[in-house]
């Protein structure tokens, strides 16, 4: 197989609504195939492996590229009630969810040979988080449902039959940048705010991205 980098495709689940509401407060509202765009980041690093424990090492490739991303469906009450209240009937699986699947990718300028180990991270910038957070000054934070990028998540769990290729080293762990503690397993202990692999509480939650190479 081919290992010139082309692209990098991730999914991502979509959970804010573009008219009014929350996912979580069951009274999203949506206009049919409201959208709305971002600027988001993915990066593809070698592996270090020189202290024994995975890491990122080189930075071999990056691109900021404007992603498009579809709000939510609103609220489905005929479909969805009881303990699925608020969700939306996703007519792909036939069960109720909060959230929207966005099939991202993200393509790379021809030229960056891949070794047979790499470590690919996203990241996007939101109202009170990235470098820099954007800051609440905007009119989306302002509005009723707030900013669409507030409410978006990198998808996270495995499942039968997903076509996947290569070998994960850790099934069991990603790799997460956080300045929030509790977003480790180890509650921080092993630092935070820093690119690292985080281990081993991601067992059936793995992010689900594909690297593409020619």
């Amino acid at each position: 197989m081919g290992r010139t980098l082309t692209q990098l495709r991730v999914l991502f689940q979509s959970y804010g609504c573009s008219v009014s509401g929350h996912w979580n407060t069951g009274d999203c509202v949506t206009n049919p195939g409201a959208t709305f765009t971002h600027p988001i980041t993915a990066n593809i690093y070698a592996v270090n492996t020189s202290s024994g424990t995975p890491a990122p090492g080189a930075l071999l490739a990056t691109v900021t590229q404007t992603q498009t991303i579809a709000y939510r469906p609103s609220a489905d009450p005929a479909n969805c009630t009881g303990t699925d209240a608020g969700k939306f009937l996703n007519t792909n699986t036939g069960l109720c969810a909060n959230s929207i699947g966005q099939l991202l990718t993200f393509s790379f300028p021809v030229g960056t040979t891949l070794p047979s180990q790499v470590i690919w991270t996203v990241a996007f910038n939101t109202t009170h988080y990235g470098n820099p957070p954007i800051g609440e000054n905007t009119a989306c934070f302002a509005s009723n449902p707030g900013c669409g990028y507030d409410s978006l998540n990198v998808g996270a769990f495995s499942f039968p039959g997903a076509p996947y290729q290569g070998t994960d080293i850790d099934p069991s762990g990603a790799f997460l940048d956080s300045v929030v503690p509790s977003s480790y397993c180890d509650g921080g202990s092993g630092g935070t705010g820093v690119l690292r692999l985080d281990t081993p509480c991601w067992a059936g939650y793995r992010p689900l991205g594909e690297i593409r190479a020619a």
